[in-house]
């Protein structure tokens, strides 16, 4: 910013230049001025805002629950394989606890050695199962959301709202959430 020569107040020794304190203090107070200009000018009238909880979207709809159902029976055969080698695992260590008196060192050393590789086999295979069912999970909630927000997009311009606001809302008014009204229209889209 250049100042008009004469001008002392906020000019360097130097020159005709606005120090950068001053320089910062004027930006501040032009921002901070026309902040709240632009923030006192009233909305259009008849701005019609919705809020929707999409936590609740997510685990009441039609659509979750048939994600859950499809997500059960796809990963039931491995989980009910994990449970009977983890009951298989028990099962060594009970013998091996109750049998230990008995065993030779070189027998009790042996089992222990194999009950070692049978947890740690157990244990690769249960990473692997989390990491598929994580990544099924993840893909399914992908398509739920693309659905909801298709429903959501239908059905705020049917009903002529500007806005429609989500889980970053702290505070909303019953009149204003129209989350019920998305689940029955995600109930009707499923039948």
């Amino acid at each position: 910013m250049v100042w008009a020569r004469g001008a002392t107040r906020g000019v360097t020794k130097r020159g005709d230049r606005l120090s950068p304190l001053v320089a910062v203090a004027v930006l501040a107070i032009g921002l901070c001025l026309s902040a709240g200009a632009a923030s006192a000018q009233p909305t259009r009238p008849g701005t019609k805002v919705g809020v929707v909880d999409l936590d609740r979207l997510v685990s009441e709809s039609p659509q979750a629950d048939k994600a859950k159902t499809n997500m059960a029976k796809r990963f039931a055969g491995r989980k009910d394989a994990l449970e009977r080698a983890s009951d298989k695992l028990k099962q060594a260590i009970d013998q091996l606890n109750t049998e230990s008196d008995q065993l030779s060192e070189s027998q009790r050393n042996d089992r222990e050695q194999s009950i070692r590789e049978q947890k740690h086999e157990l244990e690769l295979q249960q990473s692997h199962y989390n990491d598929d069912v994580s990544a099924a999970e993840k893909k399914e909630l992908s398509a739920m959301r693309a659905d909801l927000r298709n429903v959501i997009d239908t059905y705020a311009r049917e009903k002529g709202y500007d806005l429609i606001l989500g889980n970053s809302v702290l505070y909303a008014r019953d009149s204003v959430d129209i989350t019920d009204a998305i689940l029955d229209r995600l109930k009707d889209d499923r039948q």
